[in-house]
């Protein structure tokens, strides 16, 4: 080979080489609001981070867009602002106008923003304070971020790890150092990044936000540890592992069979009747409509119902294989009233309800708490509620859930949208309860159907549960 075709040929390999890494890595920004946790795609334009601005206000209230010539006109909660297509100007409500950092462009219809506009065009368009760490493409909506404490204590020698509120990392845990990654909580620095300890057991630890990849936590221990969470998932300890631990005997549990609640009302509940091993399951899993009740027809061959079933079943599978129990209100195509679901639910002593819908309508996943009100002060979770606002005590439970279930849909690369609705059974039930509807990623509703769609949606929704399950079961 002539060496000029020997380098063109290496040059070409090693570009291929760097554009493989690239696309290896999706470049999106981590967003974190009190609404929602969601990712917005970056697209590059002559070497500028944009964000589509519709993806990004959406999650956060209602929105209404449209493209007029090269205009996009938006009204976010009743307040309007105009962008043009290769302006840097843009005028809100107020007649007020204001600078990108670069030009707004239109890309197919999409309006896109410079993304280190998106704390000005929030406060701007939304009225909402906001925070965005480049470095990490991490944005932060209001005052939702928070710090989190270190204390190292002995007798026995171990690391302890305060935060505000509940989390839950994934732990790896290497020789000569414990990983924690906080892929969904919106952790920040709390001032002391690299700390070096000295101790016998622990020599430092580190803190850095990841790109791509949340926050990360770093202990360089001397030897062998082990990583506890506790307190409702607000404390996480790093401790050193005892010297001559004996592992446990194995403990065989025994298959438990698919459950089913029989028809029940408000005054008429029956206890479920469980082939097996009688014990109380986590998770109760409502597959909405059965029978002639259909649900929506996306197709002649296709129905909600049978969707609803389908994801139901994977889901059950999905966490049985995490060791959560299961117990579904239906597994064929029966139908139930409102009433004898929320009394299933009631009477199944789970810790979560949730209620799976499908819809051809929009794009990704929805998750709905409740919209009925909270138990009036000075009136006791216990005291007589009525059937319609029976939901009222667990409201703070069930908005934990729909949290933890959107953020995982979210940081699993799907659209995803929380909020309260009126939707049955959600109001009557005395538990933590959700209700998830699920809509395709793509533009056809045949989506809903494929193993692929479903499996996805069902991995992340039972991780999101998984999460749960020391947090709900100690609210109890």
């Amino acid at each position: 080979m002539p060496k000029e075709q020997s380098i063109y040929a290496r040059v070409s390999i090693l570009l291929l080489l760097l554009a493989v890494a690239f696309a290896a890595e999706p470049r999106r920004i981590a967003v974190y609001s009190p609404l929602a946790s969601y990712q917005l795609d970056i697209l590059v334009r002559d070497g500028v981070d944009y964000v589509g601005v519709t993806d990004l206000l959406e999650p956060l209230g209602r929105l209404e867009s449209r493209v007029s010539g090269n205009k996009l006109t938006l009204i976010f909660n009743g307040a309007a602002a105009e962008f043009q297509d290769g302006k840097r100007q843009y005028r809100t409500s107020a007649n007020t106008k204001l600078d990108l950092p670069s030009n707004f462009i239109l890309v197919d219809g999409r309006g896109y923003v410079p993304a280190a506009s998106i704390p000005q065009v929030l406060q701007r368009v939304a009225n909402q304070s906001a925070e965005f760490h480049a470095a990490s493409r991490r944005l932060f909506v209001g005052s939702i971020q928070f710090h989190y404490s270190a204390e190292l204590k002995h007798s026995p020698t171990r690391l302890v790890l305060t935060f505000p509120t509940a989390v839950n990392p994934s732990n790896v845990i290497e020789k000569g150092r414990v990983r924690l990654l906080f892929h969904r909580e919106p952790i920040v620095s709390n001032g002391a990044d690299n700390v070096a300890y000295n101790d016998p057991f622990l020599a430092s630890t580190s803190f850095a936000e990841i790109p791509g990849s949340g926050a990360e936590f770093i202990a360089n221990v001397a030897q062998k540890a082990t990583v506890t969470v506790g307190d409702g998932g607000r404390t996480v300890t790093i401790a050193a592992a005892p010297v001559a631990a004996v592992a446990p005997p194995p403990i065989t549990v025994p298959q438990q069979s698919q459950w089913a609640f029989p028809s029940a009302s408000p005054s008429n509940a029956t206890h479920p009747q469980i082939a097996g091993q009688r014990s109380r399951p986590f998770v109760i899993l409502d597959a909405a409509h059965g029978g002639e009740e259909t649900g929506a027809v996306f197709s002649p061959t296709l129905q909600e119902k049978t969707i609803n079933l389908e994801l139901a079943r994977r889901l059950q599978k999905e966490l049985e294989a995490r060791g959560i129990s299961v117990v579904l209100t239906r597994i064929a195509d029966n139908p139930l009233t409102w009433d004898q679901r929320a009394t299933s639910a009631n009477t199944s002593h789970a810790s979560l309800y949730v209620a799976i819908h499908s819809s051809a309508s929009g794009h990704g996943v929805r998750v709905y708490t409740s919209m009925v009100p909270a138990v009036p002060i000075g009136q006791s979770g216990h005291s007589f509620l009525p059937w319609e606002l029976a939901q009222s005590p667990y409201l703070a439970q069930s908005g934990m859930a729909a949290s933890a279930l959107a953020a995982e849909c979210s940081f699993n690369g799907g659209p995803v949208h929380a909020s309260a609705a009126p939707l049955r059974p959600l109001n009557n039930v005395t538990i933590a309860a959700v209700a998830v509807e699920v809509a395709p990623f793509g533009n056809s509703p045949d989506e809903l159907s494929t193993p692929e769609f479903q499996q996805k949606v069902a991995a992340a929704l039972a991780t999101g549960i998984a999460s749960l399950r020391g947090k709900l079961e100690n609210a109890q």
